[in-house]
């Protein structure tokens, strides 16, 4: 470039003769970059400026229509005539290896920052504005004064005059031009307002070490990490980068700078945003959640992978490796901040998942939940109709999960496991093999519903446990696995009439089921299986009779409960219904068994047989007969009492057809 100004009588004809190299007119657009082509990074480049001259107080002059004229003055520690030179004459001057990366603030007693610069390039900044301004800086004793300007019939990008030099006291730089609408022409247009807020948001100020004005209104300070709550994300190898997260009901102005900011040494590095270029989104910033939160990354292990605009980092794999650490410890944070708002949100898809989550049973429902809190956190730019519409797919996968599981499960067998079904298929037809499968997951899945029912004393025995046990008859005992047993009306008719001359009322029967006997506390129903005449075939009788009566949740079978329980027995036999060597079992089932109420059989043949029984122990039998398989999947899957709240919570709201 050329600089006018300096003594040039030394030159010679020789040295007049040396070929320089040029500059294409397109050359500092290129070099510089969007500090010349974005008003809002040049502005804030001239503060960063102030910033790393050590400056305290800095005073910006921005024109209002029609006025053109710009300033920007800070109490720096400015520049000798020499020091200008050596780096406004500069191309990519190397601000760290001459100044260093650390300043010392003027009449501060040697306190010290750090600066955000590094090559010098943020001098350029006016040109953002105009062709060409003005810099008086001055240091120990001297001011100086320069015009710096683009000249077309130059072969330089700037020529740089000394216009003036004289004695003065104090430091500091004034930088000034007038606003040119050719250069403006194509760029985004700012009020004083959008300074205000600008300088405000992209810099943590504090009023005590740096105080900026705007046409001679102080920027109000923004102490936004104040009201956040401040977390710690270990990066191997580089160490503790502190995160803050902002909620705007508190915090005030930062309500208009949502999303995830990246701050380095104070300095907020391109824009906030719930979108990442290694990671895709944190969440839609559409949701209420995106419009509320700020979190910021005081991310200064990246200071010197910050691009020269500050509009973002290098693109490395040392920032990729730091910044993937960060984001998954993001996403784990966003999942936890804003559990109030996905719990809302999954318990809406819940209720309305209700009636086809009745049809699950309950592990699969927590499944579901499960998935639910998985989307959340993997995919948290879902809206609500696209998770809703995900969702119903997922249950109805659920209640056919037999199949769409089965090629999945097979890849990721082990070889152990592959030998295991190897040996299975040698013994077993495959068909016969499902059969005994199917059999086994409809009786673990009724071990499930009942779990879930017996201790509760909201539980509906006619509605929810009577049917149940219906497919459940197993439980009982191996003599009651027969289809053969099925429920008998007279039966429960010879109960309902003996209720009837006692003066106990039975309640109304709103399932309309006739072998039901539905009292205050209990429901019963009866069953039989035939006799057959060993000569004809024919049924000639009722060869055994099983009735069940259901205590509601919380009662503990007593002697007198059991001797109820006799009397229907021995109801049915003066009926003549059955045979005078008829077994009739009859279990009592409640909460608790009392101490010494015990089984018992009663008559000359001990055909009546009474089992108190507690919920508990009818469910360890269960279990035993199913070889234990439930806990024996729980322990080889690692899942120990899985559970989901918001599943639990639905289920025990009553809806209208619950009633």
């Amino acid at each position: 470039m050329n600089v006018e100004g300096k003594d040039s009588s030394e030159e010679t004809k020789t040295q007049s003769s040396l070929l320089h190299p040029l500059f294409d007119t397109r050359f500092l657009n290129k070099h510089a970059g969007n500090i010349v082509n974005d008003p809002k990074i040049a502005i804030i480049e001239l503060v960063a400026n102030c910033w790393d001259a050590g400056a305290t107080s800095v005073h910006i002059i921005w024109p209002t229509k029609p006025e053109t004229h710009f300033e920007i003055i800070d109490n720096g520690i400015g520049m000798t005539e020499e020091e200008f030179g050596s780096r406004w004459y500069k191309f990519d001057y190397n601000r760290l290896n001459s100044q260093g990366n650390k300043v010392i603030i003027p009449d501060s007693e040697g306190i010290e920052r750090k600066v955000f610069g590094r090559n010098g390039k943020g001098r350029h900044s006016l040109f953002c504005f105009s062709r060409d301004y003005k810099v008086e800086t001055w240091k120990n004793g001297t001011k100086s004064i320069f015009s710096v300007f683009q000249n077309p019939d130059s072969s330089y990008p700037y020529d740089v005059k000394l216009t003036d030099k004289f004695l003065v006291e104090g430091h500091g730089t004034k930088i000034t031009c007038e606003f040119d609408p050719y250069v403006l022409s194509n760029k985004e247009q700012l009020e004083v307002e959008d300074i205000q807020e600008l300088v405000g948001t992209k810099f943590i100020l504090d009023p005590s070490f740096f105080k900026v004005y705007v046409n001679d209104v102080l920027i109000d300070p923004i102490d936004i990490l104040e009201n956040s709550q401040e977390y710690e994300c270990l990066v191997p190898d580089f160490g503790i980068v502190k995160i803050n997260v902002i909620d705007s009901k508190t915090a005030g102005r930062t309500s208009k700078q949502h999303g995830v900011a990246w701050w380095v040494n104070r300095r907020l590095v391109g824009e906030p945003s719930w979108e990442d270029i290694t990671t895709g989104r944190y969440l839609d910033a559409r949701k209420k959640v995106g419009k509320r939160y700020t979190i910021i990354v005081r991310a200064d292990i990246l200071e010197h992978e910050v691009k020269e605009d500050w509009t973002g980092f290098n693109d490395n794999e040392k920032v990729r490796n730091i910044k993937n650490t960060i984001n998954g410890y993001i996403l784990e944070k966003v999942a936890d901040l804003f559990k109030d708002i996905h719990h809302t949100e999954k318990m809406e898809i819940l209720k309305k998942q209700k009636p086809a989550l009745k049809q699950l049973s309950k592990s699969s429902r927590y499944e579901v939940g499960s998935f639910i809190d998985e989307l959340h956190k993997r995919c948290p730019t879902l809206n609500q109709q696209n998770l809703e519409d995900v969702i119903n797919v997922f249950v109805k996968m659920e209640a056919s999960k037999s199949g769409y599981k089965l090629l999945t499960q097979l890849a990721s067998l082990s070889p152990d496991d592959i030998d295991a079904c190897s040996n299975v298929l040698d013994e077993w037809d495959i068909m016969d093999a499902k059969t005994v499968l199917d059999l086994l997951g409809d009786r673990l899945q009724l071990i499930e519903k009942l779990e879930e029912l017996v201790e509760d004393d909201k539980t509906d025995e006619l509605k929810d446990l009577q049917p149940l046990f219906d497919h459940g008859l197993w439980i009982f005992g191996h003599e009651f696995e027969s289809v053969e047993f099925t429920s008998n009306k007279s039966l429960a008719t010879v109960i309902r009439n003996y209720f009837d001359k006692k003066n106990i009322k039975t309640l109304k029967n709103s399932r309309k089921r006739p072998d039901f006997v539905v009292l205050p506390e209990s429901t019963i129903r009866s069953f039989s299986k035939n006799r057959y005449d060993d000569n004809t075939g024919d049924v000639c009788g009722i060869h055994k009779v099983l009735i069940i009566e259901l205590k509601r949740g919380g009662h503990t079978i007593c002697d007198e409960d059991l001797h109820q329980a006799q009397y229907y027995a021995k109801e049915i036999r003066k009926a003549g219904r059955i045979e005078s060597n008829t077994i009739i079992n009859c279990f009592v089932l409640g909460t608790n068994v009392e101490l010494g109420c015990e089984f018992s059989e009663i008559g000359e043949q001990k055909q009546i047989k009474l089992h108190p029984k507690s919920y508990s122990s009818i469910l360890q039998n269960a279990h035993a007969r199913t070889f234990n398989l439930m806990q024996e999947i729980k322990k080889n899957k690692g899942i120990d009492e899985f559970i989901d709240e918001e599943v639990d919570e639905v289920f025990k709201q009553k809806d209208i057809d619950d009633f």
